[in-house]
């Protein structure tokens, strides 16, 4: 069922959204904001699709549904060429459910820790050369984040234009908020803070970005924090610095490897 006929989905849209809110209570089920199909707003959707079409291969991180895989498809890129990756295999069944395509739909769901990869997992280390993180990096604070930020780098083929998407819950004053619907905050990014903490992520990895980031405020993001709204980017990989950080490799540092493991403990929202 192609993204484009919501006549038909509507009835399984929202079954769906409250099956994913029983599972986790994400505003994005509650908003039904995980079918606005975020990542063909960006505007480098053409070049992904352009990508891919030339054998690269994209991952999309923390997938949920995969609805950003189906509009791709849809929009003509390779379904072999995208990898989704989810923690909870629920929601990938449950985009099956919503898309009733699990026996046509030529992409690899892998049910993987992201944080402890297994070697299958492992083995798309510096394969990629497009990552969709969707709503997953905005869901941690600042340090967070930029760890996340890292491990991402480490999947990359650290070729010249590889890109790294997303979108997430910004303010005007950036800075912590607590989620009403679970039990942690995370840093809400105005395009100032975000390109700073990717400057800050450049430095620490010896790597150089070019950052790109636009507030959105249509949806309902202003009533879920004062003077919110959808942020959505993309960073493009412009090459190392001149003078790299000391032992730095483009790999994460056994540091940011170890965080990397410790950040899963704030998934405890997660009812399994």
């Amino acid at each position: 069922m192609p993204p484009s006929t919501p006549g038909r989905a509507a009835p399984l849209r929202h079954a769906d959204a409250n099956a994913g809110w029983d599972r986790v209570p994400y505003p994005c089920f509650g908003m039904l904001s995980f079918v606005d199909f975020d990542l063909s707003k960006s505007p480098v959707y053409d070049e992904i699709i352009s990508n891919l079409t030339a054998s690269s291969v994209m991952l999309d991180l923390g997938c949920g549904l995969g609805q950003e895989i189906r509009r791709l498809v849809y929009d003509g890129a390779p379904a072999e060429n995208i990898v989704g990756l989810d923690k909870d295999e629920r929601f990938i069944e449950l985009g099956f459910d919503l898309f009733r395509d699990k026996t046509t739909l030529d992409s690899t769901f892998l049910v993987d820790d992201f944080f402890k990869p297994s070697p299958k997992l492992a083995q798309l280390a510096g394969q990629i050369r497009v990552i969709n993180s969707g709503y997953f990096l905005h869901l941690w604070d600042w340090g967070g984040q930029v760890s996340i930020a890292k491990c991402m780098i480490g999947y990359l083929s650290l070729q010249e234009g590889d890109l790294i998407t997303g979108v997430q819950f910004g303010r005007e004053d950036a800075g912590l908020w607590k989620v009403p619907t679970l039990d942690y905050a995370i840093f809400l990014h105005n395009p100032a803070s975000f390109a700073h903490m990717w400057h800050q992520i450049g430095e620490e990895t010896g790597t150089r970005w070019l950052v790109w980031s636009r507030s959105d405020r249509e949806g309902t993001h202003e009533k879920l924090a004062a003077k919110g709204f959808r942020l959505r980017w993309y960073v493009r990989y412009a090459g190392r610095q001149s003078q790299p950080v000391p032992g730095e490799n483009f790999s994460v540092k056994q540091a940011d490897q170890e965080r990397c493991k410790n950040i899963q403990l704030r998934e405890n929202f997660r009812k399994e």
